[in-house]
């Protein structure tokens, strides 16, 4: 699962003068997968050898998922509020 994450890059978009993630879509999807592929790791018995690790791994994808979901959120807000201001 780490590999598949060494090639991945956040697309960013120009808009007025900053810039806005775009094309995320594929993202979520690969890490709802390894969260789910996480998940299902460590509820199995044969785990405890990588247990830490594999701990260790989810936490780093739950933190994305959070740290993304909050962008996004922040993101869609300030392209509503733009024209106000």
């Amino acid at each position: 699962m780490e590999h598949e994450w060494k090639s991945v890059q956040f697309e960013l978009s120009p808009h007025s003068d900053t810039h806005t993630l775009k094309g995320v879509d594929d993202i979520q999807q690969l890490l709802d997968d390894h969260i789910i592929k996480t998940q299902t790791m460590l509820g199995s018995p044969y785990v405890k050898a990588i247990e830490l690790r594999v701990k260790q791994w989810e936490g780093k994808l739950l933190r994305l998922q959070a740290i993304l979901d909050e962008w996004l959120k922040c993101q869609n807000t300030w392209a509503y509020l733009e024209p106000i201001f």
